[in-house]
């Protein structure tokens, strides 16, 4: 058989693992996930080659960017339900990353990618007046697979007594001698043993997954290789969510105030992280955050005082006739976008429509101002924020 010319982007379908179970994930732009081996070469006195080099544990960079439509890729994430009354983005954690490759000349699935216990490390959300709402999201981890089969994710919700699951289908035996990737219960990952077990541990006989702790009301999934039989690629489809959502359907409210000419806003979070390792292990323990970082600029076009007059005072149309720069440290002023359904009735009136989510930040800071003006353009002015006390909260709908 002669071999592929290429794999195109259809052909390769992401997944994401939380704690709520596998994510096919909808609308997704780009998928990365390069890896860095460091390497030090070791050289000695008399030899004038190098004695060798040595390794240590690989670094792996993950990015995906997806359309901005829902809130399902931001609860995929955090691992539970998103609701009105929302969700704050410092409960991002960790997740396993899947990439499924189509056959070429089947409906079958070629080869899989995995990279499990990937620390979520930043995002960025985009919208502007003539884009597409997009969120993107950077990762990191230290344990990256392919394989020739299928990657399968069991998920069960937990019970009393027994602690014990029966998997789907039968694990094949990792090269580490491991037969799980992963097993997350109630949000934590848990480490395989053949031994008694202990907390925060799991075994593995043949088909039946046993837990150290009782799961009642939370969820146990189960991610694992197998050679899946049958034909088992599905494109990836979601009616219910819109193709993409441009920005006359994204209001933005600054205080009390939906604001006019409006032409971006962009919100950036990070989440300071250090990995810690430990002697005798090839994969880092976890990850230490400091608390995240939010911050963004929002640019306008120039027209009056208003803005000015507002992150100054907190007033829209205040007494003062003027306003310095050392001024713009109002506090408690409330950043919210909202994305509305582009499916709206163009006839409706403003600020009317299905709400499909809400971005709120309880008070800014502004931290820069910048006023551009140039030959065939309009004076623009651009104001850098950041998020007073680090929250920034993603609601499922309007926010409650």
């Amino acid at each position: 058989m002669a071999r592929r010319v290429a794999i195109n982007f259809k052909e390769v379908k992401p997944r994401i693992v939380g704690a709520l179970g596998a994510y096919p994930a909808g609308r997704i732009q780009r998928l990365e996930m390069p890896v860095n081996l460091p390497t030090t070469d070791v050289d000695e006195l008399g030899n004038r080659n190098h004695a060798g080099t040595v390794t240590d544990i690989p670094e792996i960079s993950i990015t995906f960017q997806a359309m901005d439509v829902s809130i399902q890729l931001f609860q995929a994430l955090v691992g539970e339900a998103v609701t009105g009354a929302g969700v704050d983005v410092e409960n991002l954690g960790y997740c396993d990353v899947i990439g499924e490759i189509k056959d070429d000349a089947t409906e079958d699935i070629a080869k899989t990618v995995i990279c499990r216990y990937a620390k979520i490390t930043g995002f960025t959300y985009t919208y502007s007046v003539d884009g597409e709402a997009t969120e993107e999201y950077t990762a990191e981890g230290t344990d990256k697979r392919w394989f020739k089969y299928n990657v399968i994710v069991d998920t069960f919700d937990g019970v009393a007594t027994p602690f014990a699951y029966t998997l789907s289908q039968t694990p094949i035996t990792l090269k580490n001698g491991n037969e799980l990737v992963s097993v997350i219960a109630n949000g934590a990952y848990l480490t395989e043993t053949t031994g008694a077990l202990a907390s925060g541990e799991y075994s593995i006989t043949g088909t039946t997954l046993t837990l150290y702790e009782t799961m009642v009301g939370y969820k146990v999934v189960a991610v694992y290789h197998n050679n899946l039989a049958g034909t088992n690629w599905t494109d990836i489809t979601d009616a219910t969510v819109p193709a993409a959502i441009r920005g006359k359907s994204i209001p933005v409210k600054i205080g009390s105030n939906q604001i006019d000419r409006i032409q971006s806003v962009t919100l950036r979070g990070t989440f300071p992280s250090t990995a810690v390792k430990e002697m005798g292990s090839e994969e880092v323990v976890g990850y230490i955050t400091s608390p995240v970082s939010v911050e963004g600029d929002v640019s306008v076009l120039d027209t009056d005082t208003q803005l000015i007059a507002l992150f100054a005072t907190g007033n829209p149309s205040p007494a003062d006739t003027e306003f310095r720069v050392c001024e713009f440290t109002q506090s408690g002023i409330p950043l919210e976008i909202i994305l509305y359904d582009p499916d709206t009735d163009c006839n409706a009136a403003a600020g009317t429509g299905t709400v499909l989510k809400t971005l709120y930040i309880p008070a800014i800071t502004i931290t820069s101002e910048g006023h551009s003006t140039s030959v065939g353009g309009n004076a623009t002015q651009t104001f850098g924020f950041r998020s007073t006390t680090g929250e920034l909260v993603v609601h499922s709908g309007a926010k409650t």
